[in-house]
């Protein structure tokens, strides 16, 4: 039996082997947490992540889980609506709608039917060696280094993965996108006093952005982008970040004020601004924000990272290990990489600070017709499966 070695136990890593077991592998997943505990906030799962999910079998759970978003919406921070597009203009054109969940639960469902065995936790990945027909990964673990060889690496392990360094150790790594992002979970009871509805919303301010959705359960995931210098660590306090925001539409006043302080999160964001020389590297695959991290300002960091996994397992079933390494790389690089340029100039645009450019960036979407939104979400959304991997 084919063995991999999946390195990270996040969406990516996750999907990937899935994806792998779906085809017949022997798979193993390797984590440098000490534990694979429920984490994070929320995250959307687009319709071309959902057509990946279905091919494996996992579309189902999905929805019973999720949130369906009944439409998405563009304001500006004193309310005014700029764009809005029904689910059911999205659901027509490319056979589903939007999904919003608590990571956590995707995490749990990704989860679903892995061998508990096979995951290794407290294992750091510091360096591979390739061979003509598998690589071997080195791991740093609490009793020490440990070694583990299999005919498949897929590195999974982040935007920050060592992995990738050790085969690219001139690769100049990530980049400062120029801000920073606060997420937090409004429980179901003051979500449903604050009368947030399933739209997956994005207001604009200067320099600054709030998204909201609801999620399961009845919760409220919300994000908040604000552009501050690298390294400027503002102060991780919710009463002053609920002051920043004081002023701005409903229902987002109530939504900081109604988040536990517990559920906070900050962090900055950074991508990979420049181009990887490839994904592949022998028999090591570079998967999700290992090879490509996204800013997330069309939202499409989790769900590529899905696409790449579905990928993966569906080029080497049809081809081969060798030759759907190569097919998987052909595929990825050019989609993953329009992905990320047009993610960079979005955020670029919506965070400006400048009064001025600020002005004609609402001018525009303002001006912008429904159908046209549509169509620019097309390079997104009208991803499919390709064929193998499948349930």
């Amino acid at each position: 039996m084919k063995t991999a070695i999946i390195v990270g136990a996040g969406i990516g890593g996750l999907t990937a082997a899935q994806a792998l077991l779906r085809t017949g592998w022997n798979v193993a997943v390797y984590e440098q947490a000490s534990a694979v505990a429920p984490v994070g906030a929320g995250v959307g799962i687009a319709p071309n992540a959902v057509k990946a999910l279905d091919h494996l079998g996992l579309g189902e759970a999905l929805r019973d889980r999720a949130q369906r978003q009944v439409s998405l919406e563009i304001r500006l921070r004193g309310g005014a609506r700029v764009a809005r597009i029904p689910a059911a203009s999205f659901e027509s054109r490319y056979g589903t709608p939007f999904y919003a969940l608590h990571r956590a639960e995707l995490h749990r469902l990704l989860m679903a039917g892995l061998d508990p065995a096979a995951l290794h936790t407290g294992h750091r990945a510091t360096g591979v060696d390739l061979h003509a027909d598998a690589a071997t990964v080195t791991f740093q673990t609490p009793q020490g280094a440990v070694s583990a060889t299999a005919d498949l690496v897929v590195a999974a392990d982040g935007i920050g993965s060592l992995l990738r360094t050790a085969l690219l150790p001139d690769y100049p790594g990530s980049t400062y996108a120029g801000y920073t992002v606060w997420r937090g979970i409004v429980p179901a009871e003051q979500t449903a006093a604050l009368g947030v509805t399933p739209v997956l919303s994005e207001t604009w301010g200067r320099g600054a952005r709030l998204g909201m959705a609801m999620i399961n359960d009845g919760q409220t995931y919300w994000f908040a982008c604000e552009s501050v210098p690298e390294h400027a660590t503002p102060e991780h306090d919710l009463g002053l970040l609920a002051a920043r925001f004081a002023d701005w539409h409903d229902p987002i006043p109530g939504l900081m004020t109604a988040t536990p302080e517990t559920t906070l999160l900050r962090h900055d964001v950074y991508y990979l601004r420049d181009r990887l020389p490839g994904f592949v590297h022998g028999r090591v695959a570079l998967l999700g924000d290992a090879a490509h991290a996204v800013t997330p300002d069309i939202g499409q960091g989790a769900c590529l990272a899905i696409e790449d996994a579905v990928t993966l397992a569906a080029a080497i079933e049809d081809g081969g290990i060798d030759a759907g390494l190569r097919t998987y790389d052909a595929l990825r690089r050019p989609r993953t990489e329009r992905m990320a340029r047009t993610s960079g100039r979005l955020g670029h645009i919506m965070q400006t600070r400048n009064p001025a450019a600020a002005l004609i960036r609402d001018a525009v979407a303002s001006a912008l017709p429904d159908s046209l939104l549509i169509g620019a979400a097309g390079a997104a959304f009208t991803w499919t499966p390709p064929l193998g991997a499948a349930t």
